[in-house]
């Protein structure tokens, strides 16, 4: 028998109060369809004494980048995080898995536009068909949760819920 197809679970949940409860609650709906969910604090990492942060860092990055190079896909929480829209750190990680050609699956507690989710934050006026902020930038409209270059049409669209994205993730990373 193989084993199960890992997956990066990807996401500002490490910034929980409790993040290794919701680490275990997330790799057992993985476990439950088939999946090994692998979480970004997974490389223990400790500061070292003296250790500059910057450094600390950038172990923290190269750890996370590894753990993602051994997984067979990504499931991203893009949930809207300090403002409308996903995690930074999220939105790299989703780009790196990207480009080793992983699939992506995303989801968000928050599935409305990202205009829609937009404008509940920010002043935002119309100009013409188009919404744009303060400073004249647009804000884009493409009807989807997320930036577009964080979705992929191939992965399905941006799940209401972690169980969705398991379950579309499972299908597509069991079959191959």
């Amino acid at each position: 028998m193989s084993a199960a197809p890992r997956v990066y679970l990807a996401g500002p949940d490490v910034f929980l109060p409790d993040p290794l409860a919701a680490a275990e609650t997330m790799r057992a709906a993985c476990a439950a369809a088939g999946l090994e969910g692998v979480f970004p604090l997974d490389a223990a990492l400790v500061r070292r004494q003296d250790e500059p942060l910057t450094a600390f860092a950038a172990r923290i990055r190269g750890a996370n980048l590894d753990l993602i190079r051994g997984c067979a896909g990504v499931i991203a929480n893009v949930s809207p995080f300090r403002g409308p829209s996903v995690d930074d750190g999220t939105a790299y990680e989703m780009g790196f898995a990207a480009a080793l050609g992983l699939p992506v699956f995303a989801w968000s507690s928050d599935t409305r536009s990202l205009l829609a989710r937009t404008r509940d934050l920010i002043d935002l006026f119309a100009h013409g068909a188009d919404w744009r902020d303060a400073e004249g930038m647009l804000v884009e409209e493409f009807g989807l949760p997320v930036n577009l270059m964080l979705v992929d049409p191939a992965t399905g669209p941006v799940h209401p819920h972690f169980e969705a994205a398991v379950a579309t993730a499972a299908a597509r990373l069991l079959a191959d």
